[in-house]
């Protein structure tokens, strides 16, 4: 199977909206964000990538979101053709799509029905989910205006809210990118 594999390093464009589809890039190492840029210029960002995530199925066309590393990254671009026509692999992208599904499901419902603060500790789940978590220390590598464009909230909703969640213990930075999760969070 033909692969090629790329490092990237953090905050480094993988693949940007225009670009020609036709390979599969799988994140092999380190996190990722996949986001659009609205006709007025703001971003949106759709999805959160670790390592093991393919970063898009499509296999052919050109490609409508961009895909940024959030940490130092290795990513693996397979042939779609080939990776297809193998039915192990072909069944293991269907897992990852489905997966991807329950993930989008989860966002949708941030996005619609939540209030501030409901969205970011559903955010901190499905980035704990996403991203990697041992217990209660989770990486976080985004900033707060990353989590704002995936929340639809101000950056000023997502600083206040954490800093209000570091005076009361519910999220407490451990060191750059890596938070401890308070009872609250773990139990929401």
């Amino acid at each position: 199977m033909t692969v090629s594999v790329i490092e990237f390093g953090k905050r480094r464009t993988i693949f940007a909206a225009g670009d020609k589809a036709g390979s599969l890039p799988k994140l092999i190492s380190g996190a990722a964000i996949l986001y659009t840029i609205l006709p007025d210029g703001r971003r949106q960002v759709l999805d959160l990538a670790g390592a093991g995530d393919f970063l898009h199925f499509e296999t052919g066309g050109e490609l409508d979101h961009f895909a940024e590393a959030l940490t130092p990254c290795e990513v693996a671009f397979y042939d779609a053709e080939e990776l297809l026509s193998d039915a192990d692999m072909a069944g293991f992208l269907l897992e990852q799509m489905r997966d991807r599904l329950g993930f989008e499901r989860r966002h949708i419902t941030l996005l619609s029905c939540k209030s501030a603060t409901e969205r970011l500790a559903e955010f901190i789940d499905l980035a704990a989910d996403c991203l990697g978590a041992e217990n209660d220390v989770m990486n976080l590598p985004l900033t707060r205006q990353q989590i704002a464009d995936f929340t639809g909230l101000t950056l000023e909703t997502v600083s206040r809210t954490f800093a209000q969640w570091q005076r009361d213990e519910t999220l407490t930075k451990v060191s750059a990118g890596t938070y401890r999760r308070g009872e609250a969070l773990l139990a929401a």
